[in-house]
């Protein structure tokens, strides 16, 4: 039978249920602690009460000095600012410390008294006593940064759990885990102290402060084993042993007091975590170079651990050891560990990691210009500023020089590869009305400079929209008119992944060539249509007109004109025709014609065609104008040099269809020539296919080149 524990669901289901009772247990124990009624606090050196309650309002004003404690049992103690110090780690010697948690036993034995005498003045110096009763702690008196540090602990607990039981066999997610043991160890001891009334016993303080150092130690430990193992693994475990051996032994120098002060004891080792998890996390970015998902999962860690661990130590640290920082609640500064929790197991999940890139250097340039702002107000007040001033001065620093600095970051490293919309609809407009077979490569080579993809290749038609795929790697680019589809992987030369706001880029580019696609194919159906009704006109109208000339001029010399025109008609019907035509049959066509009227003509016809010639197809208008030409160069030396013999030679080459016609008839010098209507006719429809003419003359011959380019 398989234990309910197997399942990922009711194991989490278990540890929440545990976690609730250890918060039980955690407020039992704080509140079995003997309560005065009168909250205390360090104000100017002094312990002042800053609440009474209401059953002693009449016998002791809040905001009085509070100068001693004694009971019937227990002798005097005058009170000190440092008995209400919110965590004993900022002394920095152990022998502080001692002091410290010998003060806190007397004063919690004197506390457990059946009555104890509290002895204030008020600002005159004018000494008063009350006499109290010391009973059970109300759970009202437990302060709002109470629950909140147990409930951050737990909170932590249980993601970190959740990520484990969705992937324990990763690494990554087992150093998770791990934190998330770890930070309850020390969030939930620091609880207790740090909101008691006035005093713990000197040994239960001690254990709690040393289990704070333990999970704070470890925890750090776990942490940059995290960047070890995620999301590359840069050592083996036996390595990992090593590493938590070495922390677990500096932590016993601290517990066990052999450490010479706090500073080598719990400070430098926190410390040199940090600075091992950013060197970690710089070999995890080298090592992730050209894995983008991996890339893109390290962003979001180091955003999310380092950025929130940062800001933590430095919001304890900075305001309480070092005093360059307002003050800030030991407890509340967990809260930025929490926020490394839920965006470490976002990141572990792998949710929506495609889309984190953009959001990931936001977060961090918000989070600097919070830091310079706080930072800027801490040293202008260290420095002798005031408190309003300082934060003037530190707004007004901020706005002159990290704003626009982050703009600049901003553009360099977000936006440097942004491609604007506006800059690209000539270019979609150049490939839309381009022929079908220059479509595709410009297509392709268009992609490839929005997006930069390391890969591309063609897809079946699946959706009518762009979509992400493979968590980020690649990109689907739906068919468009008579352009496939394509799958897009590895964007930005395989530096990033795709994020939904490439997708809906993506969407507007092909959308927007449809549009123009359609009205270009609109628009060439209007003009085909266009064209057959020309065409139909020309036959049916001038064509059975010239029909009905060429019958009754029958017998005459003007019926070969009305021939002619006949032809010519045909071959401009034929040119709207819509249908390409093989090279091969247009050189026929033309062949047999010149053919038939040079033996008219008693002449000898010469045709030279190579036997390579290239199997392509002719427009209908470029067939035309070419059958144009040919009919005028045949007919200009029939009439006016009467030759003998004409040769036509034909071939191809690089530079397109190269066509010889050359005669042996009496004809003047072509220097001599002035361009008459044939001629320039002949040259116009020439260079309007893109082609050129030559004329020239070779011992009592004359040969027109003609050159058109074959597409």
């Amino acid at each position: 039978m398989v234990s309910i524990f197997a399942r990922p669901a009711y194991t989490l289901l278990a540890l929440i249920f545990a976690g609730i009772l250890l918060l039980v247990g955690v407020a039992s124990f704080a509140l079995q602690q003997p309560w005065l009624g009168v909250q205390m606090a360090a104000v100017d050196g002094k312990v002042r009460a800053v609440y009474v309650h209401a059953s002693l309002e009449h016998q002791i004003p809040a905001g009085a000095e509070v100068k001693r404690l004694f009971s019937a049992t227990h002798p005097p103690v005058e009170l000190q600012a440092s008995d209400l110090i919110e965590e004993p780690d900022f002394f920095d010697t152990y022998e502080e410390m001692a002091n410290f948690f010998a003060r806190q036993s007397q004063l919690d034995a004197l506390s457990h008294s059946s009555q104890v005498t509290l002895v204030w003045a008020d600002e005159a110096g004018v000494e008063s006593s009350v006499s109290i009763e010391p009973g059970r702690r109300p759970v009202h008196d437990l302060p709002a940064v109470f629950w909140f540090q147990v409930l951050i602990g737990l909170l932590g607990l249980w993601i970190a759990s959740w990520i484990y039981l969705l992937r324990g066999d990763d690494w990554g997610a087992r150093m998770f885990a791990l934190t998330g043991l770890l930070f309850p160890l020390f969030t939930i001891p620091a609880a207790i102290y740090s909101t008691r009334e006035l005093a713990l016993d000197g040994e239960t303080f001690r254990v709690l402060s040393s289990l704070n150092h333990t999970g704070a130690i470890l925890f750090g430990c776990a942490f940059a084993g995290l960047f070890l193992t995620y999301p590359r693994r840069l050592v083996k475990a036996r390595h990992l042993y090593v590493f938590f051996a070495v922390f677990s032994a500096w932590l016993a120098a601290d517990v066990f007091r052999w450490a010479p002060n706090q500073d080598w004891g719990s400070r430098f080792p926190v410390i040199l975590e940090m600075i091992l998890v950013i060197v970690f996390s710089a070999i995890q970015w080298r090592k992730t170079a050209g894995h983008p998902i991996e890339r893109a999962a390290l962003r979001w860690l180091i955003l999310s651990s380092v950025v929130g661990s940062s800001l933590a130590i430095l919001s304890i640290y900075g305001s309480a050891v070092m005093g360059i920082l307002p003050n800030f609640s030991q407890g509340y500064s967990f809260g930025f560990f929490f926020i490394m929790y839920l965006g470490i197991a976002l990141g572990l999940r792998h949710y929506q990691l495609f889309d984190i890139d953009e959001w990931s250097y936001r977060g961090l340039l918000w989070v600097g210009g919070a830091v310079s702002v706080i930072v800027l107000d801490a040293l202008l007040i260290y420095f002798g500023a005031t408190e309003m001033a300082s934060l003037g001065l530190s707004l007004l620093l901020a706005g002159w020089l990290y704003f626009p600095l982050r703009q600049w970051l901003w553009q360099r490293i977000v936006n440097k590869h942004t491609v604007k919309l506006e800059t690209l609809l000539p270019e979609l407009s150049r490939i839309a009305f381009k022929t079908a077979g220059e479509q595709k490569p410009d297509w392709e080579a268009f992609l490839g400079r929005v997006f930069e993809p390391l890969e591309m290749r063609q897809e079946n038609q699946g959706n009518n929209d762009c979509s992400i795929l493979e968590e980020g790697l690649a990109l689907y680019i739906p068919a468009c008119g008579s352009l496939p589809a394509y799958k897009l992987r590895h964007a930005g030369k395989g530096s990033r992944l795709f994020s939904s706001r490439d997708a809906a880029f993506a969407n507007t580019l092909t959308h927007l060539l449809s549009q123009v696609m359609g009205g270009r194919s609109n628009y060439e159906k209007g003009v085909v249509e266009e064209r057959l009704r020309i065409g139909r006109d020309l036959h049916d109208n001038i064509g059975a007109r010239l029909l009905k000339l060429i019958h009754h001029l029958r017998g005459t010399s003007n019926a070969d004109i009305a021939r002619d025109a006949m032809k010519d008609l045909r071959t401009s019907i034929a040119a709207l025709d819509t249908q390409p035509v093989p090279l091969l049959d247009a050189l026929a066509d033309w062949r047999a014609e010149a053919g038939s009227r040079c033996e008219v003509m008693q002449c000898q016809l010469t045709w030279n065609q190579a036997k390579d010639m290239p199997e392509v197809d002719l427009p209908p208008r470029m067939k035309g104008m070419l059958e144009s030409v040919m009919r005028e160069v045949i007919t200009n030396a029939l009439k006016h040099a009467s030759p003998a013999s004409i040769r036509v030679g034909v071939e191809t080459d690089t530079g397109g269809l190269k066509i010889d016609v050359e005669n042996d008839g009496d004809i003047a010098d072509p220097l001599t020539w002035q361009d008459g209507y044939g001629l320039r006719n002949i040259r116009g429809r020439v260079e309007e296919l893109g082609g050129n003419l030559n004329i020239s003359s070779n011992e009592g011959s004359v040969r027109l080149t003609i050159t058109v380019p074959l597409q």
